[in-house]
Order: structure tokens, then sequence, then C-alpha cells
């Protein structure tokens, strides 16, 4: 019985983690999109119907397993409505699997007032420790009236109780620390593919995520695409540094991202792709248009005051480089270098200024 039990056990946080793995860029909460969290309390429920087909037989007529533990999950994940459905997917499928007999009918009782009742403790504001405390509680104590209504025999009974109530305690704390793992590796995880693409001074797409961005558009590139990048580079930034500090000079690349992002569509990818550089592509510009963005990017820097630490305002510049293919240049990939080679022609020639590669 202990290795059914155990058996019984393993699917539930077998099944669990590989939700996890399926869900695992979306956060589920009882305030999420209700498909993902449709999704998640259906999948429960058939965990639920897996869970009671490998029940577990404590005496002739008297079996237990670990269903509930299922509907509580989809609680605490998805709220009320979905935790209704998964228990009526596992009361459905008791009555259907054993047919509408006096115990069936108990059960599937039991389970959808473990559905409403787990639903409604998950609405307390309370902490998710206590919820789950709570609802354990109640799939201990709804289950255990059930099994004294259902079984006459004293001995039976009282050992049933102790089998369910000692492995649904133990199982049900194992699931509540499993599903806190859970929550903080996807914590993790999330914060690993946040660092991995966005520059965390200033909040825009890093190098990496603008050469996947770059690689997109290349392998999407048709007769009619217009692609321009605008390069842009502060002026005598290591000045600045060495003037006013590195922390001085932390604030005035945040200030310039947001300048940037701001004078700038949407749909532009703006990207921080080196110490004091950043880049905009644009899709499908014409000319005209390219230009007026960059030069006022160029001139709101020019015009901006930056604060700095001690109270004091400065001003700074930046020179802009621009390529547009297939207007200045013939080959997708060279791009970027063309958009270099502006940048430093505006550099040689006063800085300060928009260039468009020739």
């Amino acid at each position: 019985m202990i290795n059914d039990l155990f058996v019984n056990a393993c699917i539930l946080i077998a099944i669990i983690g590989f939700a996890n793995q399926i869900l695992i860029n979306k956060d589920i909460t009882p305030s999420a999109s209700l498909k993902y969290r449709l999704f998640l309390s259906s999948m429960l429920g058939l965990l639920g119907i897996l869970l009671m087909v490998n029940s577990v037989q404590v005496f002739p007529g008297v079996i237990i397993d670990f269903r509930n533990i299922a509907i509580i999950s989809s609680a605490t994940y998805c709220g009320m409505g979905p935790a209704i459905i998964t228990a009526i997917i596992i009361a459905v499928f008791r009555l259907l699997y054993a047919g509408l007999t006096y115990p069936s009918i108990v059960a599937a009782i039991t389970t959808l007032t473990i559905g409403i009742g787990s639903g409604l403790i998950i609405r307390l504001i309370i902490s998710k420790t206590k919820q789950w405390v709570y609802m354990s509680l109640m799939i201990l104590m709804l289950p255990s009236i059930a099994l004294y209504m259902l079984i006459n025999n004293q001995t039976i009974l009282i050992e049933s109780l102790i089998t369910y109530c000692i492995g649904t305690s133990i199982i049900s704390t194992l699931v509540f620390f499993y599903l806190k793992y859970i929550n903080i590796s996807q914590d993790a995880y999330r914060k690993y593919q946040l660092d991995s693409s966005v520059d965390y001074r200033t909040g825009l797409n890093n190098v990496r995520k603008f050469e996947i961005e770059l690689n997109k558009i290349i392998k999407g590139l048709t007769e009619k695409s217009i692609i321009t990048m605008i390069y842009i580079d502060i002026d005598f930034f290591k000045e600045v540094n060495d003037t006013y500090g590195h922390q001085n000079g932390d604030k005035i690349l945040e200030e310039i991202g947001k300048i940037i992002l701001n004078s700038s569509s949407y749909s532009d990818i703006v990207s921080r792709i080196g110490g004091e550089e950043f880049s905009v592509l644009m899709m499908d510009c014409p000319r005209d248009k390219v230009l007026e963005v960059a030069e006022r990017i160029r001139k709101t820097v020019q015009e901006h005051k930056f604060p700095i630490i001690d109270g004091q305002e400065i001003n700074i510049t930046v020179s802009i480089g621009v390529a547009i293919y297939p207007e200045t240049v013939n080959d997708i990939n060279m791009i970027i270098e063309k958009a270099d080679e502006a940048l430093y022609q505006a550099k040689r020639t006063g800085r300060n200024r928009v260039v468009l590669a020739s």
C-alpha cells in the first residue's frame, strides 16, 4: 500500500512539474489570461482523473488517492472558476468510472464542494501559506466525513481515516513546498531571460537582442523592404565620466535612453549596443522621415539639461550616422558598417550632427 501511495504522489509531482515546463513563460495567477487558467485547470482535472485511475485500495471497496490536491492547486494558480472546473472534471469522471452508485455520488458531491470551498478560500485576503493550510484542512475534513458516511465497520473506518489523513497531510505539505520552489525557479528563469535581452542601465534592448532582431529583419527581407539603421554616439562621453564621475555618467545614459525611446516610434527597435552607443532600427520609413527622427534625437539631446548628483545641470551632444537599405546600402549585411562609417564622419566633421551614409 505504501508503494502505491508513493506512486500516486510521484504522478502528482511529475504532472505539476510537466505543466510548469509548458507554462514557464506564463505568469499563471487568478488574474492571468483566462485561456491559460482554463488550460491549467483542465490539465489539473486530467491529473485528478489519472490519480483516481491509480488509486490505492486500503480495504476491499475502500480506495484513497490525492485527487483533491489537484483541485486546491487549481484554486491557488487559477482562482475560483477554474478550481470548480477542475472539480467538475474529476466528479464527472468519478460518476462515469464507477457508475451512479451511492459511494460515487457522495464522492462527486464531496469533490464539487472542495472545488467551491477552495475557490472561496483563495479569495480571502490572507497569505498564500494560510490559504494552502485552510484548503489542506478542508481536504482532510470533507473526505473524512464522506468516509464516515460510507464505511460502517469502525476498525476499517479508523484505519482508512488514519491512512488518508497522514498520506494527504504529507503530500499536501510536499506539494506546497514544491510549488514554492517552482515559483522561485520561474522568477529566476524570467529574470535571466530579461537580463539576457535588456540593458540593465537603460531598460533598452541590449546588443544580443539587437542582433537577434536584426537577423529576424534580414531573414524576412523582401524586394519592397526599407531598413534603416540610426547609429548614435555621445560626444566626449569619456570626459563626462572623468569630470563628473561614472555615477553621473550612468544617469546621463539613462536620460539619453529615454530621449531616444520617446523620439522613436513604438515599432522601432531601440537598443544600447555599446558603452555610450545606441541604435534605432526602423522598417519601411522613407528617407525624409528617418532623417527627421535622427535630427529630433540630436536636437532634443542638445537642448536637454542633464541633472547631475550635486544639483548642477550640464549639456551634452550626440553624433549620429544613418544608413538606409537599399538607398545608401546595397547589401543589408553591411548596414551596421555603413551606419558606423557615417557616424565617424559626423565625429570627424565637428560632432553634434547627423550624417547619412553615401
